[in-house]
């Protein structure tokens, strides 16, 4: 695996609600996301958000 940050594995979890949800509940979302990664570390956070080696790949394209 790549070496992505915390920030980026995050981000890239958040980038799936951006046109579903309000700011106020993609900034809790955010927290929870951070809460999660923090509690389970690394890899289970992306086994748990679904962030596939496909899904991140599409998120890395999107920032271009």
């Amino acid at each position: 695996m790549a070496g992505y940050t915390r920030e980026f594995l995050v981000d890239a979890y958040l980038w799936r609600f951006l046109k579903a949800l309000s700011i106020e509940k993609l900034v809790k979302l955010e927290q929870d996301a951070y809460h999660d990664y923090d509690k389970y570390g690394k890899e289970k956070f992306r086994q748990y958000a679904s962030l596939d080696s496909e899904y991140i790949k599409r998120y890395k394209e999107s920032l271009k």
